[in-house]
C-alpha cells in the first residue's frame, strides 16, 4: 500500500530478523520510489527463552545490511534502530550486544507476560483477558520507568492474540484502566520516550492501530507530545501499510507532527491529514 505521504516510517523490519524476509535495500528502494521522507529500520534483540528470536542478533550482519542500503540511489533519510523485548528486563544484554553500532534509537516492544505470549491465541489460554491486558498495562509502565528506550512500540498490541483467539478487541483501555494509562504516561512524558503509532493491526483482524485513537487522544491530554508512526513492515507484501491512516487518526486527535529519532534524539516534522 502507497504511503502518499511525506512520513517516517519508524518500525521497519528487515531480513537481519527471523521473522522478516525483505533485504535492507530492497526496503530503502521501495521507500525512495513511493516517496518516503525516511525510514527507521529495526532488528530484533530478544532474549526471552520461547522467543523465535532469541539469540539470532548479528550486530555485524546488520550494519553491513544497513550499508547495502545506504548505498541505493535516491534512498531517503535511514536511521538505525533496535526493538528490545521486555527491555525492562534485558536492556542491559541488549546494549551490549549492540555494542559498537551507531544508534539513532531504541525501541522497547513488550511481547511476552511471563510465558505468554500476547501476540498468540495460547497466552490467552485458561486466563481471564481483562487481567492479562491489566498486567500488560502494569508491565509496560515498569518497561517506560526503568528501561533506557526511546520509542515505545505496539501499545494494545495484545489485541493481535486476542483476536487470534476469538475474544472481543473492541476493549477501552481509558475507561477500565485510566490511572494505568496516565502512570505510563507520566513516565514516559518524564523521561523523553516516544509513544509509537503502529499501524500492523490495520491489516490484520482487529483493523485498528497500537494503540487506538481513544488512548492516543488521552495520551495527548496527560501532556504526551512525541509520537512517531511505524508499519512493523516485516515482508514486502506489507511494507509501508497503513502509514497515511496512521497519519489521520493523529490529526484527528489533534498531533500535528511526528517525530523521528537520530543520535537517540526526537526530531519533528509535520503531518496533516
Amino acid at each position: 500500500m502507497k504511503s502518499g505521504r511525506r512520513i517516517i516510517d519508524m518500525h521497519v523490519h528487515t531480513d537481519d530478523s527471523p521473522d522478516a524476509d525483505i533485504p535492507a535495500a530492497d526496503v530503502a528502494a521501495r521507500a525512495a520510489g513511493e516517496g518516503l521522507l525516511g525510514i527507521g529500520f529495526v532488528a530484533h534483540v530478544d532474549f526471552h527463552p520461547a522467543d523465535r528470536c532469541r539469540g539470532a542478533f548479528s550486530a555485524e550482519a546488520y550494519s553491513r545490511s544497513l550499508e547495502r542500503a545506504r548505498e541505493m540511489p535516491g534512498s531517503p533519510v535511514l536511521l538505525t534502530g533496535i526493538e528490545v523485548g521486555e527491555p525492562h528486563l534485558f536492556i542491559a544484554e541488549a546494549m551490549e550486544k549492540a555494542d559498537g553500532m551507531c544508534l539513532d534509537f531504541v525501541t522497547g516492544g513488550l511481547h511476552w507476560i511471563g510465558e505468554r505470549s500476547v501476540l498468540d491465541a495460547s497466552g490467552f489460554a485458561g486466563v481471564d483477558p481483562l487481567a492479562l491486558v491489566e498486567e500488560y498495562l502494569r508491565v509496560s509502565v515498569e518497561m517506560a520507568s526503568d528501561a533506557s528506550i526511546d520509542i515505545l512500540a505496539h501499545l494494545g498490541v495484545w489485541r493481535r492474540g486476542l483476536a487470534r483467539a476469538g475474544g472481543r478487541v473492541d476493549i477501552d483501555e481509558t475507561r477500565l484502566w485510566p490511572g494505568l494509562l496516565w502512570r505510563l504516561f507520566e513516565a514516559m512524558t518524564d523521561r523523553g520516550i516516544a509513544l509509537e503509532v503502529n499501524t500492523a493491526g490495520l491489516r490484520r483482524p482487529e483493523s485498528v492501530t497500537y494503540p487506538t485513537a481513544s488512548v492516543l487522544r488521552f495520551y495527548r491530554e496527560c501532556g504526551g507530545r512525541i509520537v512517531t508512526i511505524g508499519s512493523d513492515t516485516h515482508s514486502e507484501s506489507h511494507a509501508f501499510y497503513g502509514l497515511s491512516q496512521g497519519v489521520e487518526i493523529l490529526a484527528s486527535v489533534g498531533f500535528t507532527e511526528a517525530f523521528g529519532f537520530r543520535d537517540r534524539r526526537p526530531f519533528p516534522y509535520p503531518i496533516k491529514a
